[in-house]
């Protein structure tokens, strides 16, 4: 394995600053590829000894200078034999962070570290550290070398034998989803890219090329219009009048197509007054587009019932938070409650029911995009097929 050459250089480009000075540089070279780095040292063309690469004697305070000059290139020297000691990959990539003090030894590392550092939406931080976890679990420290084909081989078999247990007793274990499995790969492809994009990875060892996840059919549950209708009819009195708040901001959800997230960062200036007329206008937190919601036509502006109900809350949002568990342990025995005991009910069951029922309802597949802000007309278009199926269904199921 070939060794880098590292020297020390100056006025690599030729130039000189309004002092009449030049930098001098550390010069990394291996395989044919060059890596400079600066020292911070700044000097006049005649105290640079070109021949032992060293700043001349007779210049101020240049025994200190050469000694911090040979300091540099000894540390860039000791890491890359660490390196090679310990039987890891080595590139000029790696000197990038070492010198800026980032320096990384693993992949799991390093994922942890980007992940904070990227500009992502923190419910999109909260996926990927999910997915570092799932890493960890399997793996407690990942190498750069170790992810290979087999590694995600081994990776998927072992996402493929986890069982998920809830709080309550009743409800069985269940595996991963497929697509829940898919997003693992989708968030660990990422990092991939980002490590060979910092050359901290050999694209040679690039494993997703062989490597293949499939998304897999999601079975989305919404509710139907009688159900719809059964929900909002069910009476909460005595001891289930604790389900109340959970119900009407599930039913804002239905009313609305608003997500978990955007339900509960919604504030009281995303409702917007037009030619007299209520409108929810907000920048969804997934996605980060924006959507415009007539609420005062939409569901014969149910939404804004809910809202003017809420609306002494002391806050700048609309509703006080609930987590996601506890709406959804609630929601299962609203259910019960409503006569629905053949759907496990979420929070986004309702996203799925606004979508279902403005197509049943032959609202145009376009506006119903724009109410859910799917970036993609594709995405709306699986709740057509939906409908379809559900159709059929229905129809096979009369005895003409």
């Amino acid at each position: 394995m070939n060794k880098t050459r590292y020297t020390a250089i100056y006025n690599r480009k030729n130039q000189l600053n309004t002092l009449g000075k030049s930098l001098v540089q550390i010069e990394c070279y291996l395989n044919g590829k060059n890596k400079y780095f600066s020292t911070q040292i700044y000097i006049e063309p005649n105290y640079w000894n070109n021949k032992t690469r060293t700043i001349k004697t007779d210049y101020p305070n240049a025994i200190k200078l050469n000694k911090q000059i040979a300091e540099k290139i000894r540390d860039l020297e000791n890491f890359e034999l660490d390196k090679i000691n310990a039987g890891k990959p080595f590139n000029l990539g790696m000197l990038n962070d070492f010198m800026k003090g980032d320096a990384v030894s693993s992949f799991t590392e390093f994922m942890e570290l980007e992940i904070e550092k990227m500009n992502l939406t923190e419910s999109t931080k909260k996926n990927h550290r999910t997915t570092l976890t799932r890493l960890k679990e399997f793996k407690k420290v990942i190498y750069f070398e170790d992810i290979t084909f087999e590694l995600l081989n081994d990776f998927d078999c072992f996402l493929r034998k986890i069982q998920i247990t809830f709080k309550d007793k009743d409800t069985p274990p269940k595996k991963l989803m497929q697509n829940t499995i898919w997003k693992y790969f989708k968030n660990m492809k990422t990092y991939v890219n980002l490590a060979i994009n910092k050359d901290l990875m050999n694209v040679q060892q690039y494993p997703f090329r062989k490597f293949k996840v499939k998304t897999g059919d999601s079975k989305k549950v919404f509710l139907s219009p009688n159900e719809i209708e059964q929900f909002e009819n069910v009476e909460l009195i005595g001891e289930n009048a604790k389900y109340q708040i959970v119900k009407d901001l599930f039913m804002f959800s239905v009313y609305t197509g608003l997500r978990y997230s955007d339900v509960f960062s919604l504030q009281k200036k995303d409702i917007v007054s037009i030619a007299g007329k209520d409108w929810l206008i907000k920048t969804m937190e997934k996605t980060n587009e924006s959507v415009r919601i007539p609420i005062y036509a939409i569901f014969n502006g149910k939404p804004t019932e809910i809202l003017n109900k809420y609306t002494n809350f002391g806050s700048v949002f609309c509703f006080s938070e609930l987590t996601n568990q506890h709406c959804n342990r609630q929601l299962k025995e609203i259910s019960k409650l409503a006569g629905i005991k053949d759907k496990i009910i979420t929070f986004h069951t309702a996203r799925h029911t606004t979508a279902t029922y403005l197509l049943y309802k032959n609202v145009s597949i376009t506006t119903v995009q724009k109410i859910l802000g799917h970036k993609k007309l594709a995405t709306t278009q699986i709740y057509g097929h939906i409908m379809d199926a559900t159709v059929e269904n229905e129809l096979i199921a009369i005895n003409f």
